[in-house]
């Protein structure tokens, strides 16, 4: 793991900065895809949706999905995900984002927990994305 995406708050903890982009591509079934990651988690990623997307009104919606990060070094990272999403008026688009709890990692991601955020632009029609990641992720010291 690069030393500049480490730091160690006062609670005795070691946290590393989970920032980059993510550009997605949807399966055919459009509940699925993979992504390709770059800024300090570069790898890819898999995706799942869990159940059916739930509509809030005023455009709004929100569902669940897994993913599985797999790093260059092949550390593996797996999050249940809360996801969001409001329409774009006349455009075909979505802006939404993502919570991440971490379930289970393993290499530079082992005992990390929880919960970092992503934020971006959806193209359901195209079937893609791209996202922005942020927030960190800790293990104990």
């Amino acid at each position: 793991m690069a030393n500049d995406t480490l730091q160690t708050p006062a609670q005795g903890q070691i946290c590393r900065s989970m920032a980059g982009l993510g550009n997605y591509n949807y399966a055919a079934d459009g509940r699925s895809g993979v992504a390709a990651l770059a800024g300090n988690l570069r790898g890819g990623v898999h995706f799942r949706q869990i159940g059916e997307f739930r509509d809030l009104g005023d455009g709004r919606s929100e569902g669940e999905f897994e993913h599985m990060f797999v790093t260059e070094d092949g550390s593996t990272l797996w999050t249940r995900d809360k996801s969001w999403g409001v329409a774009v008026p006349g455009t075909d688009y979505i802006v939404g984002g993502a919570a991440y709890t971490v379930v289970e990692g393993t290499g530079e991601f082992q005992d990390f927990k929880g919960t970092f955020r992503s934020w971006g632009t959806f193209a359901p029609k195209e079937g893609k994305a791209i996202l922005r990641y942020e927030g960190q992720i800790c293990r104990p010291a």
